[in-house]
């Protein structure tokens, strides 16, 4: 989500100068990039320009919250039911019975650490190859890997 300029205010002027009057009234680059049809970038680069040249906000945007972004791993929601239950067996293998490092067992497993990571959150949705070493390396059966918690 883009942020628009403080207030009702709208540059009525064409490029160049329209976009530096919208930055100046607190208008996000994304906004911008939207209203101009330019990319990210050329918007960058024309209001790094501009404060180079001593242009700077006429309005406090300090006080904003941002919106949007990624939202954090802890935040997010399980894939189903079955990936849960995958990533507490992986999450009691990797910290109770064997004390490995994420980096450890990504090794183990040819993957990251944050695969590592998302897949005992349940958010990584698994290839048959990778729940056959997880298996392999728990020293369980694929069956019983992949059966749900009753």
């Amino acid at each position: 989500m883009s942020i628009q300029p403080m207030g009702d205010f709208r540059s009525n002027k064409k490029w160049p100068e329209g976009p530096i009057e919208d930055w100046q009234q607190g208008a996000s680059y994304g906004w911008i990039e939207e209203k101009y049809g330019r990319s990210y970038s050329t918007v960058a680069k024309l209001i790094r320009n501009a404060k180079a040249l001593g242009v700077k906000r006429i309005v406090d945007t300090a006080g904003r919250k941002r919106q949007g972004g990624r939202t954090p791993l802890n935040d997010q929601k399980p894939l189903s039911y079955g990936h849960h239950s995958v990533g507490i067996r992986l999450n009691r293998f990797r910290e109770i019975e064997n004390v490995y490092t994420y980096q450890k067992l990504a090794d183990m497993i040819d993957v990251n650490r944050l695969t590592v990571r998302k897949m005992e959150l349940g958010l990584h949705d698994f290839t048959l190859g990778e729940i056959q070493k997880l298996a392999e390396l728990m020293d369980v059966q694929v069956q019983e890997l992949l059966r749900p918690f009753t």
